[in-house]
């Protein structure tokens, strides 16, 4: 039997520690686990690989195909089912349903309210002039006036005074003059007579888009409590700059865009983001799969340091075999590719195997025996020797 890693030893440990266990029952817990530890040891030449693959695939077929869940009033969408497990699968470069779970640091909101704790959540969203106003055009006079909205502005947390200056200073453009009318609740802008109309309003359209506060991509953010702890959901995404945001546990914040997560922190992060969204969206789902299944597949994704998919320009795309390129799709294109590039097939893994009728490098076909015909004649001589 193999003996148990250090890590293991220092939980059971610690645990013994907090139980109070006494030696023998220690020396027990020990045995226990070390049997359960070599149980679940992979037999060299498991084909771990098609074990995997039927492990996720055959339970996949249960999952719903609901696109995604609301968390939350505010409808804060969240990736779910079956499209959802086949975006990580295949390395899709963005999230349809991009969302982040942002914790907050305690010691920042220590002894704060929580109307303070609302107003920091809102504070977060990305609000442009459109989420706060409307532009109205008079193309006849060449004139553009802009006024607040009164049921947008319920939903943000800002002086319309306050607003109002902000949109003055930021907004910069073609127009010749701006100004403030006297109550101070409408903006004017006047354009030359000469300006085109199309010049007009290409300029609204870039106004709309100018930012006022909050994260860029965050479109809404729910406020959750969790026991004791407060954690905002929201829809959209941008992990950088909300890690830069003061009042942020940095530590538990994340997203579940995995390109995002590759981007900022690497291929290791990555790979432990694939293995959580995937087991994350199969629970929710009620279907329970073994985690080392997930990382064999995680492991394949980012074995060369990217995150590729399980597609043919990802993964499959890439094999060395010939005949492994062509079983998965464009199986004519892959093989008058490999003939004109004079590609060699070295039948090593076992799609190639199983396509010419040999035995798989896995399992009982995994051992190669060679004979000694010489040392064979002694052991026989021997052995007739010993029964003579």
């Amino acid at each position: 039997m193999k003996d148990l890693p250090q890590t293991i030893i220092e939980k059971i440990n610690k645990y013994a520690e907090s139980k109070k266990l006494s030696v023998d029952k220690k020396k027990k817990l020990l045995e226990i686990v070390k049997k359960k530890y070599n149980d679940g040891l992979v037999v060299p030449g498991d084909a771990v690989g098609l074990i995997a693959a039927q492990s996720i695939g055959e339970p996949g077929t249960q999952l719903t195909l609901r696109t995604k869940h609301y968390a939350g009033s505010l409808e804060v969408s969240v990736g779910q089912g079956i499209q959802r497990v086949i975006e990580i699968v295949d390395g899709r470069s963005s999230a349809k349903y991009p969302s982040m779970t942002i914790y907050l640091d305690k010691d920042y909101f220590k002894g704060k309210k929580e109307k303070d704790i609302e107003n920091f959540c809102n504070s977060l969203v990305d609000i442009k002039i459109k989420d706060v106003g409307v532009f109205t055009e008079n193309f006849t006079d060449r004139t553009v006036s802009f006024r607040l909205d009164d049921e947008k502005m319920q939903q943000i947390n800002k002086k319309p005074e306050e607003l109002m200056d902000m949109i003055y200073e930021k907004i910069e453009d073609t127009y010749t003059s701006k100004r403030f009318t006297s109550n101070k609740q409408q903006i004017n802008f006047h354009f030359d007579n000469n300006t085109q109309l199309y010049a007009i309003r290409k300029a609204i359209l870039a106004w709309n888009k100018i930012p006022l506060s909050g994260v860029k991509g965050l479109e809404k953010a729910v406020l959750f409590k969790e026991g004791n702890e407060f954690i905002i959901k929201t829809k959209g995404s941008n992990l950088k700059e909300v890690l830069k945001t003061e009042g942020i546990d940095t530590y538990k914040t994340t997203t579940n865009d995995i390109f995002e997560i590759y981007k900022l922190f690497g291929v290791e992060a990555a790979r432990e983001s694939i293995v959580r969204e995937l087991k994350y969206t199969f629970d929710t789902n009620g279907i329970s799969i073994s985690t080392r299944h997930i990382y064999i597949l995680a492991d394949i994704m980012t074995v060369n340091g990217n995150v590729r998919g399980v597609v043919r320009t990802g993964i499959t795309g890439k094999k060395k075999s010939p005949f492994a390129r062509a079983a998965f799709e464009e199986t004519i294109k892959h093989i008058i590719d490999a003939s004109f590039n004079g590609d060699k097939e070295n039948l090593v893994g076992i799609t190639e195997n199983i396509i010419v009728g040999q035995p798989i490098s896995a399992g009982t076909g995994i051992v190669r025996l060679t004979l000694d015909p010489k040392g064979l004649k002694k052991m026989i001589k021997i052995k007739e020797k010993e029964n003579a």
